[in-house]
């Protein structure tokens, strides 16, 4: 694994700035390479070169690190959701074309989906108040960016059901992440018995099947939803 370079304190609002971002780019390299269950503290500031008392001076705790992670790599799936609507929005105008582009986008962005997995039961768990508050603000305007993504397939009027859409979408994408990565245990069994890995989830396809389900049901439920 390498180690960046030390670097002296952060003087200035500009450097606190570039600190806490190669904090994040770090936390984003380890978890390329594992999954949040297993990078630690020591491991993260090892990688950017820092002590773990000094990585705690730019963020709260190793979760605080985690979600504002979180909270960037989801505004850049975001923006990849939206370069793909825009590219076809006839596409992204049905149920099943939505629904594709959301599995695609999101299959391949591994480190967004463990962290879709973990934010509630993990992420939100060891943080401040303030780190906490902040966060929320922040995923108020994703959330928002996200519903707006549905509105051409569930109506523009319907404000529920498109704010379900995005609560929902994320659950699945992190429920899903979680059940298509088996133990190597498990994996051993699927390859050893056929009939076993027929209960082997494919994410890719999971997403869509799932988030196409959901906009199915929202836009038949959206009268009683708005």
């Amino acid at each position: 694994m390498n180690v960046a370079a030390p670097f002296h304190r952060a003087r200035s609002d500009e450097q606190r700035a570039e600190r806490r971002e190669a904090i994040l780019d770090a936390a984003a390299a380890v978890l390329a390479e594992s999954r949040v269950s297993e990078l630690s503290l020591t491991a993260l500031a090892h990688r950017v070169g820092l002590a773990k008392s000094n990585v705690l001076r730019y963020f709260d705790s190793r979760e605080a690190v985690l979600l504002e992670l979180y909270d960037r790599e989801f505004r850049a799936w975001l923006a990849s959701v939206t370069t793909s609507t825009d590219a076809d929005p006839a596409a992204a105008a049905t149920i099943d074309g939505l629904a594709a582009i959301i599995a695609a986008t999101a299959a391949d962005r591994p480190v967004f989906c463990d962290l879709c997995a973990s934010a509630a039961v993990v992420l939100e768990r060891n943080v401040s108040v303030a780190a906490a508050a902040a966060y929320k603000r922040s995923a108020l305007e994703t959330t928002r960016a996200l519903a707006d993504i549905a509105r051409p397939v569930l109506g523009d009027d319907a404000d529920a059901a498109a704010l379900a859409f995005s609560g929902g979408t994320i659950i699945v994408i992190g429920g899903l992440w979680a059940a298509s990565q088996p133990s190597p245990a498990m994996a051993e069994a699927y390859a050893a018995d056929p009939a076993l890995a027929a209960m082997r989830i494919d994410l890719r396809t999971g997403i869509r099947e799932l988030v196409a389900t959901l906009l199915a049901g929202l836009r038949e439920r959206v009268p009683r939803l708005d």
